[in-house]
């Protein structure tokens, strides 16, 4: 009979042992992975070339600010150089006059110290290159 209390003993031992089988919780369904594909110029973008100055009627002799922007899309763009060019005698043909990086989607260049003859329109040619392209935008000033 000891033996077989034993016996009864380890069995109920063993069974409480066995883990309890427990209801499988549900996993949230997650949605499913979507593949997309991000390219940066379609063929609708849109580029615009603004270039202004900051006085198109200076006095002679006096200083001229060259702005430009590049918008790709209604943004203006920045880290990349603009490129101005104006009439000038003193600098090597096929050099541009001014090469800046472009920042806060602007460049700036100077003309110093104008002597361009009055009522002459001096045309300035601003050019940038993005993805491989060259965009082209014009401005300028008359002297009085």
């Amino acid at each position: 009979m000891k033996r077989s209390a034993v016996l009864i003993i380890v069995l109920a031992v063993l069974v409480s042992c066995i883990p309890k089988a427990s209801p499988t919780p549900e996993l949230p369904s997650l949605p499913s992975p979507r593949i997309t594909s991000a390219s940066h110029t379609t063929p609708t973008d849109t580029f615009v070339v603004d270039a202004w100055v900051n006085n198109p009627n200076p006095p002679m002799n006096s200083r001229v600010i060259v702005w430009g922007s590049l918008i790709k899309n209604g943004v203006h763009l920045g880290g990349m150089m603009m490129q101005a060019t104006w009439p000038d005698e003193t600098q090597e043909v096929g050099i541009p006059n001014c090469r800046v990086l472009v920042i806060y989607g602007s460049g700036v260049c100077v003309i110093d110290d104008i002597d361009y003859p009055p009522g002459e329109f001096v045309p300035i040619t601003v050019s940038f290159e993005y993805g491989g392209k060259e965009f082209v935008g014009q401005t300028g000033f008359t002297p009085y």
